[in-house]
């Protein structure tokens, strides 16, 4: 797993306390999580790269907020209040796109607000609409007490949440909002095969490229960017494509110009595989046997097991 720093700026720690707000202090640099805070108080903060999740303690209550790239000039500008920070972890990053919905009644049932974009409130989106359960589909979210982003947060992952009130102490959400992820470039990695996906052929022509596995080269035909579903090859930028949209095992992937249909877009599961928009039953796999295209990517059934379907993210 790849995480990025956060850095983060000190005041107080027993040495020089400060009074003025900014970016004063010794400056120290954080790579991964730091699950206690003894030994100094942060006061303000420079997100260097990723997202970092703050736990702060307000009254005999544990809180948290959400530290995107950025700087964040004092505690308040973080979304917490002048409280106690009490610890400090980085975000994974997702590979899928965001989509969430909220239930008017208990246990994801009643009338259905379903989002994929922010909100900046979610009692004036839908006739006073007052969340009871929430059934987070994909993606990463953050909620608000109050709207316009403002008030008390929460990071919401991939989850069927059946009692709002219950889980958050909250009467309702204000507003709610995607995480926003860096841009990253990453490699993919076959974990059976042990090498990456790779664009070959004539990048000039589109229809004359093809996408296999291939030992590592530090090529650009072997680095992706993920966009809005989309697996888009740095080398060509254009994006992977089931081709014909066919959604039957052994349909080849290649590249093709982005249109943005479900043929072109994916998401990463937390078991390794990448399934395309087309059908939850269809994975990204290596063709394999002794044909002269063993190593072509195609979309399969996904089979219990089966490490060619199984593929590792490394973020450049």
């Amino acid at each position: 797993m790849i995480v990025f720093p956060v850095q983060l700026e000190e005041r107080g720690s027993g040495r020089k306390p400060f009074s003025k707000p900014g970016f004063q202090g010794e400056c120290i640099d954080f790579t991964k999580e730091v699950s206690n805070l003894t030994s100094f108080t942060p006061y303000s903060f420079k997100v260097l790269r990723g997202c970092w999740l703050l736990y702060y303690q307000e009254g005999i209550f544990d809180n948290q907020c959400v530290l995107e790239e950025g700087l964040y000039a004092d505690l308040t500008s973080c979304g917490c209040p002048a409280s106690r920070v009490k610890s400090l972890k980085p975000i994974d990053y997702v590979f899928e796109e965001p989509s969430i919905s909220l239930f008017a009644l208990e246990h994801c049932e009643g009338r259905e607000l379903h989002l994929e974009e922010a909100v900046n409130s979610v009692l004036n989106k839908d006739l006073h609409f007052y969340t009871q359960s929430v059934w987070v589909k994909s993606g990463l979210w953050i909620a608000y007490e109050g709207s316009n982003f403002l008030g008390r947060q929460i990071l919401l992952e991939p989850n069927e949440i059946p009692n709002w009130t219950a889980f958050s102490g909250w009467k309702t959400i204000g507003s709610l909002r995607p995480m926003k992820q860096p841009a990253v470039y990453i490699r993919i990695k076959n974990r059976a095969q042990d090498e990456y996906l790779t664009v070959t052929g004539n990048l000039v022509d589109t229809r004359a490229t093809s996408v296999c596995v291939s030992p590592y080269s530090g090529k650009n035909t072997q680095i992706w960017h993920y966009c809005r579903g989309l697996f888009k090859s740095k080398a060509s930028d254009t994006c992977l494509d089931v081709i014909g949209g066919r959604d039957t095992p052994g349909a080849k992937v290649a590249l093709w110009t982005e249109h943005g249909q479900f043929r072109q877009k994916w998401r990463l599961n937390k078991n390794g595989t990448i399934s395309s928009y087309l059908s939850d039953h269809l994975v990204l796999d290596v063709k394999g046997g002794n044909y002269c295209d063993k190593t072509h990517v195609i979309v399969n059934q996904p089979l219990e097991g089966e490490e060619t379907q199984k593929w590792d993210i490394e973020i450049l």
